[in-house]
């Protein structure tokens, strides 16, 4: 539960000091001085939220990390030490609903079939019995 604990605070230590820097590049970005409340308005959130994450008090949730994501990139997964969402299945989500519902359709179904061919090979790789090689 320490261990936990240190790599926690080392996490929020870091997501507050990427934050701060971020409302600092912003500020420099925007060519004047903005208050915190100016940065909570871009990032979509509030005043109180933003200042509890520059003090390390609280960590984004899932929503406001993907928000962050939006705005800065994925490096904030790697702030907070998660992994990186595939490129390729948020370029689908961000394009879905483009897609014509026929052609959605289809494609749902290939990754059905796909996921159970996937399954069904997972299950015959482990059911094989080992080789057992003879010591000379």
């Amino acid at each position: 539960m320490v261990l936990f604990q240190i790599r926690m605070n080392s996490y929020m230590e870091k997501f507050s000091d990427w934050i701060t820097r971020k409302f600092v590049e912003w500020q420099a970005n925007e060519g004047r001085r903005k208050t915190i409340e100016d940065f909570a308005a871009y990032l979509g959130t509030s005043r109180p939220l933003v200042n509890m994450w520059m003090n390390g008090n609280k960590k984004p949730g899932t929503e406001n990390i993907k928000i962050l994501a939006e705005i800065f990139g994925n490096e904030i997964y790697d702030v907070l030490d998660l992994p990186r969402p595939n490129p390729y299945l948020q370029k689908l989500n961000r394009i879905w609903e483009f897609i014509p519902e026929e052609i959605q359709k289809k494609f749902s179904e290939e990754a059905e079939r796909y996921e159970a061919q996937n399954i069904s090979e997972r299950v015959q790789k482990v059911s094989k019995p080992a080789k057992i090689r003879k010591l000379k």
